[in-house]
């Protein structure tokens, strides 16, 4: 079995301590992990990294963050989106949505695969959606993902929407995951270190490969390498 950790951060590099785990998509939360990101992916080819500003940390971004995260972008083809969102319990949402477009929109310009954290606001994330043709979309992973049957049949639509699934799918109660088809699936901690990926893939009775192909797909924009 081959894993790859499609969710977690610089403080959790799950490859390094886990059992069939061989790669990590390290998500950076703010600008100030930016820089450290970078220097752990220059010392671990293991590490695939995405750079962002998450919704709770938007009263922390200063002018041009946005000019900034795409110069960065511009020097690593393989640097992607992430983790961005936006988070109805957090305060501040018109700020969130304005940081969010501004990520979102350089995602979009260089075709870059992004993360996305949503909480209590799928209508709005799917107010965005559709501004947008699907052809011009590049991949979405929906973190964490943990929506309701409606959710899912909205975001299904999309072909290059991913489904990234943790610590939710280990419980009983949760069936949604038998209404995405293999072929759209992620595993993550998220960073949990209680979180055993293998045990979560054989959990969620998804055909290992597949997952691990999928991961592929994310990290090379839609094509197994």
């Amino acid at each position: 079995m081959k894993i790859i950790d499609a969710h977690s951060h610089i403080d959790h590099i799950t490859h390094n301590f886990q059992e069939d785990v061989v790669g990590t998509i390290c998500c950076a939360t703010k600008e100030s992990e930016w820089g450290v990101l970078v220097e752990l992916m220059k010392h671990d080819k293991n590490i695939y990294g995405a750079f962002g500003v998450h919704p709770w940390f938007v009263d922390s971004v200063v002018d041009d963050f946005d000019k900034r995260l795409e110069d960065l972008l511009k020097t690593n083809s393989k640097y992607m989106v992430g983790e961005i969102g936006l988070d109805k319990y957090k305060p501040n949402m018109e700020k969130q949505i304005e940081v969010f477009q501004k990520q979102f929109d350089v995602a979009i310009r260089l075709k870059r695969t992004m993360f996305l954290h949503c909480v209590g606001a799928w209508d709005k994330i799917l107010h965005i959606l559709k501004q947008y043709k699907q052809s011009e979309l590049p991949i979405i992973v929906m973190h964490d993902f943990n929506a309701n049957d409606e959710i899912i049949e909205k975001l299904l639509q999309y072909k290059n929407i991913f489904f990234s699934v943790g610590k939710n799918a280990l419980y009983d109660r949760f069936r949604r995951i038998d209404k995405i088809s293999n072929d759209r699936i992620l595993v993550e901690t998220d960073g949990d270190k209680n979180i055993v990926l293998k045990n979560l893939v054989n959990k969620i009775s998804k055909n290992e490969s597949d997952i691990y192909n999928n991961t592929l797909k994310v990290l090379n924009n839609g094509q197994v390498a």
